[in-house]
């Protein structure tokens, strides 16, 4: 349908464009479905996903930019090094099973989930593609009667019969999937399309290359009858063995592909092995066609001890590395980590909370242009956010928290990074990220005043001050990046502020506080009449780079 370009932008960073050919473009049904398409890629969460960053959706050539994901597909992989086995294919099957969780979260329906479909790359499986994705408000009307959109082999049986399209034929797909990255082959057989079709709707899949404690959940995928599928947030759960949030779930599986013995798959011939581009634009021909030729369940729950084992370890391994596992820290940025969390707040589920009111100068939560709020003014003169990083393995070092304090689940060295924007402010504020948090009381602040003025704060107990001279930033307060590293030194820990990129202050504290929390503050003077109207966007936190 198009050329995919390999490009840069002016900060070096490498992105895929995707160029629609015009004999496609020019055709108005394909220019409502390339639209259609586009705007429901950029509604998907991003983690286990190549993210949209840029359309053209009206000019006379369309195209989209998305994320440069390095790695070859899923196919290309078990064709150069065979079928994955043990953790390998339990982080596939959770990292799928997390991105279709995200993707049906936004109402979506990806349809043609298939291995060429899967990036293997650095930091773990990537679902790319939602070329041929539909809302699920919007599902008629593009789609002519009796055009089936897809890969046959990796199809649910109702879409092959023409039965509306659902989540569950997502799920069916994820069952193929699985099946075909345990084996090297697909499901159901056949070497022509009615062959294939015949399969998928009247045979049992060929499950005996998957690991018996996949084989059950893959089964339950596979039901003939979609209704008797679980959903992709009920895989996600049986998968890790408890209730899974899909954003902390793709951060602990990017730690785990990371470790030893799991690293990314390479491609002969192509340096640093293959990659594509990401969600958009892989569509069929007006009034075709398929796209390429093949290549509650009930019961016992499945045991995933060894994948929520190997994980923990992963994650282990890399807290305990925080104890001079940063490379050295440089004025120019922050040290680059594994990303832990990442919140673009466009999804009123990360677990951030509150309830956010335009009219009240004093709550907090889900904005509706996709930020997250923080209002302070006299009657509540300060807020502080906690970020949902519970899933985190509790590092083995440093000092304990108060025994009344449950003991957090953070890397001992981290980065925390989010854009911040004042929207009003009368009288004067403050405002930031904060780490090592055991409650309310206890913390590191890396706060901006709305004077301009950087600092670093450390409080115990409710007391604290600066521990150095306030530094006046460069340009006026408005839209900034603030970044902050807490680092394991010794016994001591390293703090470290950048904004919009510059470091502006750097402190050691030799007795550090114990490891704990990260979040968002924001606060006003005590005793004036101040408010201070905060959005925030783009949060990220990071783990140690390992030397």
């Amino acid at each position: 349908m198009g050329t995919v370009h390999l490009a840069e932008d002016t900060a070096g960073q490498r992105v895929a464009i995707k160029v629609i050919n015009p004999e496609f473009s020019q055709h108005d049904q394909f220019r409502m479905r390339f639209r259609r398409e586009a705007d429901a890629a950029r509604r998907v969460r991003r983690f286990c996903t190549a993210a949209v960053l840029e359309a053209d959706l009206d000019g006379q050539l369309l195209y989209v930019v998305t994320e440069y994901v390095p790695g070859p597909n899923l196919e290309q992989a078990v064709e150069q090094s065979g079928p994955l086995r043990g953790s390998s294919l339990d982080a596939l099957a959770v990292s799928v099973a997390t991105a279709l969780t995200a993707i049906h979260g936004a109402g979506v329906v990806h349809r043609d989930l298939k291995p060429s479909n899967v990036l293997l790359s650095p930091v773990g499986p990537r679902v790319i593609d939602f070329g041929i994705a539909r809302a699920l408000d919007t599902l008629g009307g593009v789609t002519g009667t009796g055009e089936i959109v897809g890969t046959p082999r990796y199809m649910a049986p109702e879409v092959l019969r023409g039965d509306p399209v659902s989540a569950a034929c997502d799920v069916f797909s994820w069952g193929c999937l699985v099946a075909y990255a345990a084996s090297g082959r697909a499901p159901f057989g056949g070497e022509t399309l009615p062959a294939i079709v015949y399969q998928v709707l009247n045979t049992e899949p060929d499950l005996s290359q998957v690991d018996p404690g996949l084989r059950e959940l893959v089964a339950a995928a596979l039901r003939k009858d979609p209704a008797a599928r679980p959903t992709a947030q009920q895989l996600l759960d049986h998968l890790v063995g408890r209730s899974a949030a899909p954003e902390q779930t793709a951060r602990t599986v990017q730690l785990s592909w990371q470790q030893p013995g799991t690293t990314p798959f390479t491609h002969p011939g192509v340096p640093g092995g293959l990659s594509h581009a990401g969600s958009g634009a892989s569509y069929g021909a007006p009034g075709t066609s398929f796209g390429g030729g093949g290549s509650s369940p009930g019961g016992r729950r499945p045991a995933r001890g060894r994948l929520v084992a190997g994980i923990a370890a992963a994650t282990v391994v890399l807290a305990g590395a925080g104890i001079g596992g940063w490379v050295l820290l440089t004025p120019g940025s922050p040290p680059e980590g594994p990303v832990l969390l990442q919140e673009d707040f466009t999804q009123t589920s990360g677990g951030w909370g509150g309830t956010y009111d335009p009219d009240d100068t004093a709550s907090y939560g889900y904005r509706s242009d996709g930020t997250f709020g923080i209002d302070v003014e006299d009657t509540y003169e300060e807020r502080r956010i906690k970020a949902p990083t519970s899933y985190l393995i509790a590092s083995p070092t440093g000092p304990p928290l108060p025994s009344s304090t449950p003991t957090p689940m953070m890397p001992m060295s981290v980065v925390v990074g989010v854009t911040a924007q004042v929207r009003q402010v009368v009288g004067g504020g403050e405002y930031g990220v904060y780490c090592r948090s055991a409650d309310d009381s206890t913390s590191y602040e890396f706060g901006l005043d709305t004077k301009g003025q950087a600092r670093i704060r450390r409080v115990l107990d409710g007391s604290g001050g600066t521990l150095a001279q306030p530094v006046k930033v460069d340009g006026e307060p408005g839209r900034v990046r603030i970044e902050a590293s807490c680092e394991q030194h010794g016994t001591g820990v390293r703090l470290t502020m950048w904004v919009n990129g510059e470091q502006v202050q750097q402190v050691d504290d030799p007795s550090g506080l114990g490891n704990g929390y990260v979040g968002l503050f924001a606060r006003t003077p005590k005793g004036d009449d101040s408010v201070l109207r905060m959005s925030f966007d783009d949060f990220e936190l990071r783990g140690p780079k390992q030397t």
